[in-house]
């Protein structure tokens, strides 16, 4: 059989299907793991393309007989128009992926069959049936044992980015209220053969690397013994960390050093304590924050850092308190997004039993959008106080001293262009995102 996997097209993101053929795509056009590793997963005897629609259109009138697509929230309304476009010639399809998983109902009215969680397994068994003609509706993928995740298919990634992607392993004990990782991969961490990983990176050109686990400190003594094997392969490396546990591990920081850790991605969430005991983010303690970040600095890793606004705990207060707060702490950069209840956390089945869910337009779905009404302020108040922390965070100042720090802080090493490039790509994203057209005179009249 002929089979076509699609990543369909981001209209909202650090890079999108708009910077096909431009410098952002090439630094920051990070392809998703998924279809690669199920790519891998196919059995001998079928021709398989991978097309990422961020970087070339699909032809629909090239035959196929099987098109498989993998859709986040965001880009399921687009996913859906994908697959009804190929069922009215006559392609099966199938659709898998998030979205799916947490609304299989849903997609299965624009396909024929549904892969629900992780496709490792079911995936050789949904190409059989296809090739038969006998097609279950719904196929359910269990959480795949770590040692049978295989190398993702790199060859057939025909856009390939100057990031490579490496995942070590899956799952999330930390059960935060509004993540969709734990949902989809579990609360166990599931870590890969340290010598299939080593592997897999050797046979990787890029020089800098991308861990697309949910953090690196879930399993330190794994990470540990992961960061020495990697250090004879020179490469350099950005990851997610859990704050309050690599700043009391220094044994961890100095291997991530060694290895070529360039800086964590460090999910804060909020500087407040009672929404974080509202999310369930029970490894962080806000009191903890500015001493943590001393510890990391100590070891000149760079820290991203994320936050969330619109908790149930959050007063109009939090941004000004936020804002300065983070300032101070003179992090190399930040993404500042507007909760928003993903179809399948618990979060969402909160929010929609006591009748907040404001829309199920799924397109809105990209933390950038307010998607639900706040429990202390109006939807007019949080998104506007989000803009409010973006604009003093990615003022020019600011972004100028941390740019001078990093570089500084990097010896002005090949790779000391690293933080600096996400602070620029960031500034960018948060200009089109938030302040072209994501205004309050856009929102229904009832959600102000």
């Amino acid at each position: 059989m002929k089979i076509l996997l699609i990543f369909p097209k981001i209209e909202h993101g650090v890079t999108t299907y708009r910077d096909r053929g431009t410098v952002f795509a090439r630094l920051f056009g990070n392809p998703s793991l998924s279809l690669p590793q199920v790519a891998a997963c196919t059995p001998p005897g079928h021709e398989i393309r991978i097309l990422n629609e961020n970087f070339e259109d699909i032809d629909f009138n090239e035959k196929w007989d099987l098109v498989g697509i993998n859709s986040l929230t965001m880009t399921a309304p687009h996913a859906y128009e994908i697959a009804d476009r190929f069922r009215e010639l006559g392609v099966k399809v199938v659709l898998g992926g998030y979205h799916p998983t947490a609304m299989p109902e849903e997609a299965k009215m624009h396909a024929d069959s549904v892969v629900i969680g992780e496709a490792e397994e079911p995936w050789p068994q949904v190409v059989k049936d296809a090739e038969k003609g006998k097609l279950k509706e719904f196929y359910y993928g269990s959480h795949v044992d770590p040692a049978k995740i295989p190398s993702p298919r790199l060859d057939l990634v025909k856009y390939p980015p100057m990031t490579a992607n490496v995942q070590a392993s899956r799952g999330c004990p930390n059960a935060c209220e509004f993540c969709s990782t734990t949902v989809f991969l579990g609360r166990k961490v599931r870590t890969r053969p340290i010598e299939t990983v080593i592997k897999e990176i050797e046979q990787i050109p890029n020089k800098v690397i991308i861990f697309r686990d949910a953090s690196m400190t879930l399993n330190t003594p794994y990470s540990i013994k992961l960061f020495k094997a990697m250090k004879p392969l020179k490469k350099k490396f950005i990851a997610n960390a859990n704050i309050n546990i690599i700043s009391k591990n220094e044994k961890f920081l100095k291997a991530a050093k060694e290895a070529g850790c360039i800086s964590f991605f460090v999910g804060f969430e909020s500087i407040n304590p009672e929404s974080l005991k509202e999310a369930h983010k029970i490894s962080n303690k806000a009191e903890g924050y500015v001493n943590a970040i001393k510890v990391v600095k100590k070891y000149d890793i760079g820290i991203v850092g994320g936050f969330i606004f619109g908790f149930d705990h959050d007063t109009p207060e939090i941004f000004d308190t936020t804002r300065d707060a983070v300032l101070s702490w003179e992090i190399d950069s930040a993404e500042f997004n507007i909760l928003t209840p993903y179809p399948g956390t618990p979060l969402y089945d909160r929010l929609d039993k006591e009748g907040r869910i404001l829309t199920k337009d799924w397109s809105r779905y990209t933390q950038a959008h307010v998607v639900y009404m706040p429990k202390q302020m109006t939807p007019k108040e949080l998104l506007e106080g989000t803009k409010k922390v973006i604009k003093s965070f990615y003022s020019p100042p600011e972004m100028l001293k941390r740019i001078y720090r990093s570089i500084i802080t990097a010896k002005f090493a090949p790779y000391s262009l690293s933080l600096p490039t996400i602070n620029l790509a960031m500034h960018r994203y948060y200009k089109y995102e938030f302040f072209n057209g994501n205004d309050v005179d856009k929102l229904p009249p009832n959600w102000t």
